[in-house]
């Protein structure tokens, strides 16, 4: 009979490696030493739970726009990595949306059917859950349980983000427990109370658990390991050197827009409209010069988000080469400018 010993619970470990197991999720495969390795890897949760910090930190780079707000990734973005003859695709979702958020935050249609096509093109699913805010620790999103239960045939597993917030092992145990409804890779968890059945809150076939801080990284480099075990030799989709899917003009505009989100407050940021207006990509110099206009809907807006003397404004685009530069691994030079949409071509550029 399978058995599954939990020794010690430290973070950055995968659950099923802390201990002694008599079983395993996925059988070995072997390979010719000539054919590459592919994995597609579905990442969904709840917004801002960090799916796209801890994607961005899997791959060393910021491919994935994220931010301090919800909803800053509003359509599916693929984010890849090459390491041990393995190509890792992320497939990068919106986080979960209801048709009222839709309306609330101007979000576009798009983003109500990316994470079922995402969940299509799948290999494995990864659930991102925020352990550190109190309201939903306990229990996975209905809409994240719905969408788990349609594609039980697609090996899963819970990435429980944040753990560096919580005080005690107890409380992660706990947690565990009711995000996996006491079970995992099809057994009991140790020690969970038997006798009485349990309000089912989470999903009863996640294969693994990690425990991470997508923030600070810890943790992240056990599933990676995880994926490439469960990689399946195949043509690469990509090239070996790829690691977006993205054009570089569009990975430029979510990077403006995801900085905008942090430093704006309330529904301020969803409102504006980013776009790119300049471009190259001056090989020799290993350079970047970019200008990218945002649309404000009013001119008492655009003063307010450039703040005094512009220096708001100075420091969002300070923020984002940052980004670009940890992106783009080369020099980048931006140049942001606020329009007002509802002046007149020769007098709706506000420069600062």
């Amino acid at each position: 009979m399978a058995t599954l010993v939990l020794i010690s619970l430290r973070r950055g470990h995968n659950i099923r490696t802390l201990g002694t197991l008599s079983y395993s999720s996925q059988p070995k495969r072997e390979c010719k030493k000539d054919l590459h390795k592919v994995v597609n890897v579905a990442i969904i949760g709840a917004p801002n739970a960090g799916k796209s910090t801890l994607i961005n930190k899997i791959t060393e780079r910021k491919i994935c726009a994220a931010s301090n707000k919800v909803h800053t990734t509003t359509k599916l973005v693929r984010a890849i990595c090459y390491e041990q003859d393995t190509q890792i695709v992320f497939l990068d979702t919106p986080g979960i949306v209801t048709e009222k958020e839709q309306k609330k935050y101007n979000l576009p249609d798009s983003m109500l059917a990316a994470c079922e096509k995402s969940l299509r093109c799948a290999d494995v699913v990864g659930v991102v859950h925020d352990v550190s805010n109190k309201w939903t620790k306990d229990n996975l999103h209905s809409d994240v349980i719905k969408m788990l239960e349609m594609i039980k045939h697609i090996p899963s597993f819970l990435i429980l983000n944040k753990v560096d917030m919580l005080k005690t092992k107890k409380q992660l145990l706990a947690i565990i427990r009711n995000l996996t409804n006491g079970m995992i890779a099809g057994n009991p968890i140790p020690n969970a109370n038997k006798n009485k059945k349990m309000e089912e809150r989470g999903y009863s076939h996640f294969s693994d658990v990690f425990l991470v801080s997508a923030l600070n990284g810890d943790g992240v480099n056990d599933i990676k390991k995880y994926l490439i075990g469960n990689s399946k030799p195949r043509s690469l989709h990509y090239s070996a050197t790829d690691w977006s899917d993205q054009t570089p003009e569009t990975l430029i505009e979510e990077a403006v827009r995801a900085k905008f989100l942090d430093f704006l407050a309330q529904e301020i940021p969803y409102n504006l409209k980013t776009q790119l207006e300049y471009f190259d990509d001056i090989k020799h110099e290993d350079k970047i010069i970019c200008s990218v206009s945002v649309e404000c809907p009013t001119e008492r807006l655009a003063r307010l988000i450039s703040g005094a003397g512009g220096g708001r404004l100075q420091q969002i685009k300070s923020h984002v080469r940052n980004d670009l530069i940890d992106m783009f691994k080369k020099t980048v030079v931006i140049d942001i400018r606020l329009k007002v949409k509802s002046k007149p071509p020769s007098e709706e550029t506000l420069r600062f």
